[in-house]
């Protein structure tokens, strides 16, 4: 379950992008779907390979009623996945003892073997969750000037 992030203001802005035009709002998804696919270019290229089944498995996705856009491994819930070991290594792992169970057969019957297992800690890669400053600072700057377009075609000083 997603943590709604506490700012303020936040459900006042969200109503307002929600009931943007229809031409200021195709604006803003059309420039969201080019920043997700920059974006993903660029995690991409900072996953690590070894198979290559996690830089298939990295996407965007673009909602175009709240105007939202995720980025990275959507598809993955922990552990169910094939691809569950790439959150472990974006976030990567702390140093444990875990309680391991192996079951197998012996002539007929079911038997359960117990052990326990070091786990050794992995500092996160942070491919997914990492910052990407130059990518965020040009969508901010094509946001702006749709947004400022927007603002003064409503405000009656555009030649629209």
């Amino acid at each position: 379950m997603a943590r709604k992030p506490n700012i303020r203001g936040l459900i006042r802005t969200r109503s307002l992008m929600k009931r943007l035009p229809d031409a200021v709002r195709g604006e803003i998804v059309v420039e969201l779907n080019v920043a997700g696919r920059q974006i993903a270019a660029v995690m991409a290229a900072r996953t690590p390979r070894q198979s290559g089944r996690l830089v298939a498995g990295e996407s965007f996705k673009v909602f175009p009623r709240t105007l939202r856009l995720q980025v990275g491994l959507l598809r993955t819930r922990r552990g169910a996945d094939p691809l569950f070991y790439g959150r472990i290594q974006d976030l990567g792992r702390k140093a444990q003892v875990v309680l391991v169970q192996r079951r197998y057969r012996k002539e007929g019957t079911k038997l359960t073997k117990r052990y326990r297992m070091k786990v050794r800690g992995k500092e996160g890669k942070r491919f997914v969750t990492g910052r990407f400053p130059e990518l965020r600072r040009t969508l901010n700057q094509n946001l702006r000037g749709i947004f400022g377009r927007a603002l003064s075609t409503i405000a009656g000083g555009g030649d629209e």
